[in-house]
């Protein structure tokens, strides 16, 4: 008898064909073979995958780091800074984004940077999500808004005929105390500020010591024409009029939620101080 499916003769006393059983026998191996080569290749497709996602995350922005090493001086990293402040965040660019800070402020305290161009700079490298580096942007940009108060407050001086005051390094110290303890305890610094000016002055008298508190400002300029326009020009010590005071020092603080300065500025009118 014949196989009604291949054809074949099958042995006498048999069921199936065993031509056909092994027909499919064959078959079946031949899929899981074929099975076993899809699920590699699939394996292999994943692997790649995951490489190509993780050079993608985890390898820098070439582009970025070739622009950051050619940029040419520290305005072109802070203008970078802007444009890419993800890539720059990268600690791979924090001193090079330090010495960028440096050299700015550098060029501010010799006059070779005008006080727009610096700020600009200053504000696009704060931009970046690298704490270091914010810390010492705002130092620096404290730093130049403070100077900046004392340089339009002595304008305003002689505009009235009135002597300038003179910078003092100490008064400076102290007025960075009091701003301190603002930045530690808010409102409540007021409490300390006395205390803390007579450690640092225990042979001068308090009384002729005078602090000025000028909250939330844009900027210097916007702190003292807020002073001006809550000022009592009939008062002795006044900033712009006053003929008892002599010296001054000052510190800003930055509030990063607001965007906005507060000015500490620290007056005497000790003539041994003068």
């Amino acid at each position: 008898m014949n196989c009604i499916n291949c054809g074949r003769e099958i042995p006498p006393d048999t069921v199936q064909c065993p031509f056909c059983i092994e027909n499919e026998k064959q078959k079946l191996k031949f899929k899981k073979e074929r099975n076993k080569i899809y699920i590699t290749l699939g394996i292999c497709c994943l692997v790649l995958a995951l490489i190509a996602a993780a050079v993608i995350i985890f390898m820098p922005d070439t582009s970025f780091q070739r622009s950051m090493e050619s940029a040419d001086g520290s305005y072109a990293v802070a203008a970078l800074c802007e444009e890419s402040p993800d890539e720059a965040a990268n600690s791979r660019y924090q001193l090079r984004l330090l010495d960028a800070l440096n050299d700015i402020e550098m060029k501010y305290n010799i006059q070779s940077c005008g006080y727009n161009q610096t700020i600009t700079a200053l504000r696009q490298i704060y931009s970046v999500q690298n704490q270091v580096v914010r810390d010492r942007a705002e130092e620096i940009w404290s730093d130049v808004e403070r100077k900046r108060f004392y340089q339009l407050l002595n304008h305003k001086r002689t505009e009235k005929d009135k002597d300038e005051l003179v910078w003092s390094f100490d008064i400076a110290a102290a007025a960075e105390s009091v701003a301190d303890e603002y930045r530690a305890v808010g409102p409540l610094y007021q409490q300390n500020a006395e205390k803390l000016i007579k450690n640092l002055f225990p042979d001068i008298k308090i009384e002729s010591m005078t602090i000025y508190a000028l909250f939330n400002t844009i900027n210097a300029q916007d702190a003292l024409v807020k002073y001006e326009d809550d000022s009592d020009p009939s008062n002795g010590t006044d900033l712009i009029v006053g003929d008892n005071i002599y010296i001054v020092g000052a510190d800003a603080v930055y509030n990063e939620e607001s965007g906005l300065w507060s000015f500490f500025i620290l007056t005497s009118s000790d003539a041994e101080y003068k």
